[in-house]
């Protein structure tokens, strides 16, 4: 019997979408091509048996306070998080550090060690803007995204949202050279766009700065990423779902303009009676699957030119005899047991023009580091008495000499750079503790998962034309497409990149309403 729906791919944003359409009562297939679910939800023992290493992913931020985790009942399917009591830790070159606290009042004292007038800045925010944040800007990740005119237009109706509009037009470079004076201060908040992809120089990206200011936590999946992938399977199967996995579709079949089942790379064909759902990038989804022959060559056109060209990651997965103690912990203890840590060498200016040098393919030669440190705070990801750690070190995908291909030349060498690097800052961490290590450089992340184009793991740039109302084209925001009966789920769709099912709840929402569903989540 044909399903109603079929899922191309087992990402996390297709298992949810999958799930909440089978609690519907509607039968559902989800289509893997790989012999595991989770796509970038990845855990593997890449290095020695026992260490779990999260592949892609490593923090879940929204997930565990998202409607998805309460709907879908994941506690249940055996998901489960534990929050690290400090977040993140900026250290900086002098080894003194900036430690992440919840509370506004800790925060605001430990902004305060540099800056008394950048700490009054902080509270202020927070209390401005704080609540707006959680009650606003949270939940429009998993709804539609609204017209800019809309957006403006309840923005406009108050002096602090006016000047939200101003600071959404800014650079976040820009911005916090505008609220604060520490430069200490600008590199640790800086250092919250940056890990998400977001670019220091680019206008329009200031409204971001604001939002890393008053957020922050950083919940880990106990046993690893793909546990997540996993519960989400679980939530399909436990109403009735299916999920193949070794099963590569090749084409979306169609009947005129109609989406009406797939072709997979074996031969076979699959029918759905109502929609197929794709959770593949745009290009591989629209030019490949489906065939540009088939599509209006407007739409054709803004898929060419969906990009992925911001920075990658040289990524180090290590299996660990100790924990690294830093030389900053001297003065700040808890740095030593944040969830990650983050050195960047220089001022906030530096930093800028390092990145301008990774977008023209040149290697950082000083540190742009992120270590998270799972095993600090779910020891089941390590052998008794053992760690893994993860090293990201921003860098390009193509390299100004060799291209892609040149990081089989350079990837030995600046993984030696990079840990020359982190020792510095950590000491202990001398070879002998290293037990073992595991190179990802940025063509590796794209081999992996190849929804990564070019290494860039937020699955396209978040830039202003490829954000909210324009992820992932002008037009095209509401998760349909211009052949009928199919759509998108994927990173590549609002709310973006990373790991909080955004897409997928709110694909789920807009296919029950074309088909009359029961949104049963409403």
């Amino acid at each position: 019997m044909d399903p109603d729906f079929i899922v191309i791919g087992a990402g996390h944003n297709g298992l949810a979408c999958a799930a909440y359409l089978a609690r519907t009562g509607a039968s559902v297939l989800v289509l893997e091509r790989n012999r595991r679910v989770g796509g970038a939800c990845h855990t593997e023992e890449v290095t020695l048996p026992g260490f779990k290493h999260n592949i892609c992913s490593v923090v879940h931020t929204h997930i565990p306070s998202s409607p998805v985790y309460r709907d879908l009942e994941l506690e249940r399917h055996g998901v489960r998080y534990v929050y690290p009591e400090h977040p993140r830790g900026t250290i900086f070159p002098d080894h003194r550090s900036i430690v992440m606290y919840r509370e506004p009042e800790r925060m605001a004292t430990e902004l305060g060690k540099f800056s008394a007038r950048d700490a009054k800045t902080y509270k202020e925010l927070v209390a401005d803007y704080g609540e707006f944040i959680e009650s606003t800007i949270h939940p429009l990740m998993y709804s539609p995204p609204l017209p800019p005119s809309v957006q403006s237009a309840e923005l406009e109706k108050s002096e602090e949202g006016n000047t939200l509009l101003q600071w959404q037009m800014s650079t976040p470079a820009q911005l916090l050279n505008e609220l604060f004076d520490s430069d200490e201060v600008k590199v640790h908040f800086l250092t919250r766009v940056t890990v998400l992809g977001f670019a220091p120089d680019q206008f329009g990206l200031g409204w971001i700065c604001l939002l890393r200011i008053l957020t922050g936590e950083a919940p880990i999946c106990v046993g690893g990423s793909q546990q997540l992938a996993e519960g989400l399977r679980r939530a399909v199967e436990a109403h009735g779902g299916k999920v193949r996995m070794g099963a590569a579709v090749k084409r979306i079949r169609l009947r005129g303009n109609r989406a009406v089942g797939v072709e997979l790379a074996d031969g076979q064909t699959v029918d759905a009676t109502k929609a197929v759902i794709t959770n593949i990038e745009p290009k591989k989804s629209f030019l490949h699957m489906v065939g540009e022959e088939h599509l209006p060559d407007s739409f054709v056109r803004r898929v060419r030119n969906y990009h992925a060209r911001g920075r990658s990651l040289l990524v180090l997965h290590l299996a660990l005899s100790e924990p690294p103690q830093y030389r900053a912990a001297a003065g700040n203890p808890p740095v030593n047991t944040t969830f990650s840590q983050e050195m960047f060498g220089g001022d906030m200016m530096e930093q800028v023009r390092a990145y301008q040098e990774i977008a023209m393919g040149r290697p950082p030669q000083k540190e742009m580091l992120q270590i998270c440190m799972p095993t600090l705070h779910d020891p089941s990801q390590a052998p008794a008495g053992k760690h893994t750690a993860v090293v990201w070190q921003y860098a390009p995908y193509r390299l100004e000499t060799g291209g892609p291909e040149g990081w089989g030349v350079l990837r030995e060498d600046y993984a030696a750079r990079v840990l020359g690097l982190w020792r510095s800052y950590a000491p202990n961490m001398t070879q002998d503790k290293i037990l073992a290590m595991k190179i990802q450089d940025p063509t590796d992340t794209e081999r992996n998962n190849d929804n990564l184009i070019n290494g860039v793991d937020v699955v396209g740039d978040l830039s202003p034309d490829q954000l909210g109302y324009f992820r992932p084209f002008a037009g095209w925001s509401h998760y349909r497409s211009p052949v009928e009966g199919l759509y998108m789920c994927g990173g590549s769709c609002h709310p973006g990149g990373g790991v909080h099912a955004g897409a997928g709840h709110n694909a789920a929402g807009v296919i029950a309403g074309d088909f009359g569903l029961n949104k049963w989540w409403d």
